[in-house]
């Protein structure tokens, strides 16, 4: 299907920013004009994507949850696309984001192009590609040389891996919507990790251990419930089905359905995102974009915020 990819990317800046007007300001059009770009892409894929009220949006449709899992793809294919066939001289910067968190989906394209851009002023000529990547296979790729830069949530225990610090995770508590925890805004920490908490097998610590809550209380003291979280579907639904609960970063909850529901964490221990690179690899651009991927980690932290 020929898609209009103005229009795609005026969808994933209304469906992030969650308000016609401020998309239309961020993207320097008139509302009226972003309104028409989203009425021809949903004319282009034969149904509604987005539910209005008096102010423009008031969600997502089925359709458009699923399509707003698709539109990063089909765009940052289609920046690919036309680095390639205008600037063989680019040099593209590969950035390795965790795959299976598809409700992240529209928070990056937005903060990509803003992590090119400051980029650009410092080396020009060289891209962003944000490279979808199975967690298992994260530091296996690095080390490969298949992507150049990591985003994670810990520091890694390798000695060939640099690691830097990024900005904070800002953990948040995920549950059904009738959990009793539903209920409530905000929850100790404590008391929340006395509940089961769904875990990947075989991930590093350095990923596991943020969303087991492993630096509140030993791990020995915890009601782990396996799964594999690459299956997104399959996480909530466990979620929906019974007592289990998960943690996340807050980023990943800007487009929850609403049959989940968010809790704040009271006390919870400061974490952060990390950037990981390969150490020998001390090319000036890779070393300037892991210095701006702190304010890129926050900004989707602030898109979910304002979600």
């Amino acid at each position: 299907m020929d898609l209009d990819l103005t229009a795609v990317e005026s969808f994933t800046a209304v469906t992030e920013l969650r308000h016609f007007g401020r998309a239309a300001e961020r993207l320097g059009v008139s509302v009226s004009a972003l309104t028409k770009r989203i009425q021809r892409l949903e004319s282009a894929l034969g149904v509604p994507l987005i539910e209005r009220d008096s102010g423009g949006f008031s969600g997502l449709t089925p359709a458009g949850q699923r399509f707003v899992q698709f539109a990063p793809q089909l765009l940052h294919a289609a920046h690919a696309a036309r680095l390639a066939a205008t600037d063989d001289a680019v040099t593209v910067l590969r950035l390795a984001v965790p795959a299976g968190v598809g409700v992240v989906a529209p928070l990056l394209p937005a903060a990509l192009d803003t992590l090119e851009l400051a980029l650009r002023h410092a080396h020009p000529g060289v891209a962003i590609e944000s490279v979808p990547t199975a967690f298992p296979s994260l530091t296996g790729d690095l080390l490969e040389g298949k992507v150049d830069v990591v985003l994670t949530f810990g520091a890694s225990a390798r000695p060939e891996i640099a690691s830097t610090r990024l900005s904070d995770i800002h953990r948040v508590g995920l549950v059904g919507v009738t959990h009793p925890l539903a209920f409530r805004r905000t929850v100790e920490v404590r008391e929340f990790a006395r509940l089961p908490l769904l875990y990947t097998p075989g991930l590093p610590d350095e990923y596991m251990h943020p969303f087991v809550l492993a630096d509140v209380r030993p791990l020995g003291e915890a009601t782990l419930v396996p799964i594999d979280a690459s299956n997104t579907a399959h996480v909530a639904q466990r979620i929906l089905q019974g007592r289990e609960v998960t943690v996340v970063p807050l980023a990943l909850t800007a487009n929850l359905p609403p049959e989940l529901k968010r809790v704040g964490l009271l006390g919870v221990p400061a974490s952060w995102y990390h950037a990981h690179r390969r150490r020998e690899d001390e090319r000036p651009e890779l070393l300037t974009t892991v210095e701006l991927m702190a304010d890129f980690t926050e900004s989707v932290t602030r898109a979910a915020l304002r979600g």
